[in-house]
């Protein structure tokens, strides 16, 4: 991986094969001129022009070299007019003829035979402008001489694009991918020296802070343009569409002590700050706040997708590891209960039966478990919304376990971004799981509040309560990891009544924009 990221950026394989094997054409081809000059005892003569064509393959290999991941046809029609109009116009074609070969052949390696003929065809029209335009010499003698020489270049043009058109296709199939990879070796670069935060949510509070403290505002909250251009706040508040629709409106129009800093990337604006609470704004003002934009800017798109890109691949490997245990341990463990079966009905010892019974309890009591394990893996926010998924999971536990479940579910306002619903839930399910492992409640509460600007979640049992933390079970501070991930604080508190409480408070939440959503309030038991 930090080879790839210390290589030259942007290098692709197949384009600097194409230019290692175009600089070995001019090569020779000098090298085959330099050889017909000596033989015919030319040099001193010949010299001077045989610098020039050595200038012209250097600048010609520079020009290739910077734009070796984008087409660039002229670069070979260019050189194919200097050097056909040098050569022809000198009366150079004899000695140093070779040379009008490469333009045709450096054609076909790179762009394929459609410029090979386009090259030669102007190859042929400027050596005959350049005769035409110097009828004192024999015409026919000047063309005679360049004509092999085009002919051989169209030849090994047309073959080199046709042996190298698999290289190309392959890679204009690769280039997307390279390109990705490039991107998540940077990434992957950064991330692992500590140099770059990739969480947007600290990145929103960090500009926040900086604005603030560079405007003197009492507040502001961040938007990111979406793919679709609708606008989505990462640090929500109470009035956040209010603060949005600051951004539609003319300057004239805004809220008094309200401004709007643009979030700019290199060719688009990636977001907006929308800052209150400014006494006086000043273009002094206008200019450090921007400046404090452009700084964060490109980071916070960057942890933005970064963000995507983490949530896509965590799906994958959850989902990954829960078929690794469906079609794995879940198999083997259930195999052993068929043996223990075996072992209980063919005993005639009534202690080996009574082992058997006990141990085909316990497996099947770890087989649970694992089908629970699996359960949690693949459970997702699908619909956008926390309430429903909730729902679903402690619904669907309750008729497991025979739990009383209890639901309290109020969602409104704009959806929670994914990252946070997804953390919210695993909470949630870590919680219901140690209600059901461990707790040998009867009843089981969950309760979640969320308006798009707060969020509260609650998980309240009847059981025996002491949820305190174990050794070697991480459960807990998993809890408080996930939970400081999106900004929350966790509480883990006995129940007045007996049980324990867990509960998740979020004073900001990184909602999505959309419809508010229905309530749930339901009982299952």
């Amino acid at each position: 991986m930090t080879l790839t990221v210390t290589q030259d950026a942007g290098v692709s394989r197949p384009a600097l094969q194409s230019w290692r094997t175009t600089t070995a054409v001019r090569v020779f081809a000098l090298s085959l001129a330099t050889g017909t000059v000596l033989s015919q005892g030319f040099l001193v003569e010949s010299t001077p022009m045989l610098v020039v064509l050595a200038l012209v393959a250097s600048v010609s290999s520079l020009l290739e070299w910077m734009t070796r991941n984008r087409p660039a046809h002229w670069h070979a029609v260019g050189e194919a007019v200097a050097v056909t109009m040098l050569l022809v116009s000198t009366q150079s074609t004899a000695e140093l003829g070779a040379y009008l070969a490469v333009a045709p052949i450096v054609a076909g390696v790179r762009y394929g035979w459609v410029t090979t003929l386009n090259v030669t065809l102007v190859s042929g029209l400027t050596a005959a402008a350049s005769v035409a335009a110097d009828p004192r010499t024999d015409a026919l003698s000047r063309l005679g001489e360049t004509l092999p020489w085009l002919v051989i270049g169209v030849g090994v043009g047309l073959l080199a694009s046709w042996q190298s058109r698999s290289t190309r296709d392959q890679a204009a199939r690769q280039a997307p991918y390279a390109a990705a990879h490039h991107l998540m070796a940077r990434i992957h670069h950064l991330a692992s020296s500590g140099s770059l935060g990739l969480n947007s949510t600290s990145l929103a509070m960090e500009l926040d802070a900086a604005m603030r403290l560079a405007t003197g505002g009492a507040r502001s909250a961040i938007f990111v343009v979406e793919p679709d251009n609708s606008l989505r706040p990462l640090n929500a508040g109470e009035d956040v569409e209010r603060l949005a629709q600051e951004i539609e409106i003319p300057d004239s129009d805004r809220t008094p002590g309200a401004a709007v800093v643009p979030l700019r990337g290199a060719q688009e604006v990636l977001g907006y700050c929308v800052v209150v609470g400014v006494p006086r704004w000043t273009p002094e003002l206008d200019e450090r706040a921007r400046e404090v934009a452009d700084e964060f800017a490109v980071r916070l798109d960057t942890a933005v997708l970064f963000d995507e890109v983490r949530t896509l691949a965590t799906s994958e490997e959850r989902n990954r590891i829960a078929r690794e245990m469906h079609d794995g341990v879940a198999q083997e463990i259930v195999g052993l209960g068929y043996i223990v079966d075996e072992i209980e009905s063919i005993s005639d010892h009534d202690q080996t039966r009574e082992l058997a019974a006990a141990l085909r309890a316990e497996i099947t009591r770890l087989v649970s478990e694992i089908r629970f394990s699996i359960f949690d893996l693949r459970h997702e926010v699908s619909d956008g919304r926390l309430s429903s998924s909730l729902a679903d999971y402690a619904r669907e536990v309750g008729h497991a376990t025979g739990l009383r479940v209890h639901l309290s579910l109020a969602e409104s306002g704009p959806p929670l971004d994914a990252r946070t619903a997804t953390e919210v839930l695993r909470v949630a399910q870590e919680a219901i799981g140690n209600v059901r492992k461990h707790a040998r409640a009867d009843n089981l509460w969950v309760t979640l509040e969320s308006d798009g600007s707060r969020l509260s979640l609650e998980v309240r049992d009847d059981g025996v309560g002491n949820a305190g933390p174990r050794e070697n079970h991480w459960g807990l501070q998993t809890m408080r990891e996930r939970a400081a991930t999106v900004g929350a604080e966790l509480d883990i508190t006995t129940r007045p009544d007996g049980g324990t409480a867990v509960s998740l408070r979020s004073p900001t939440t990184a909602p999505h924009e959309g419809e508010t959503a229905h309530g749930h309030h339901r009982a299952t038991g």
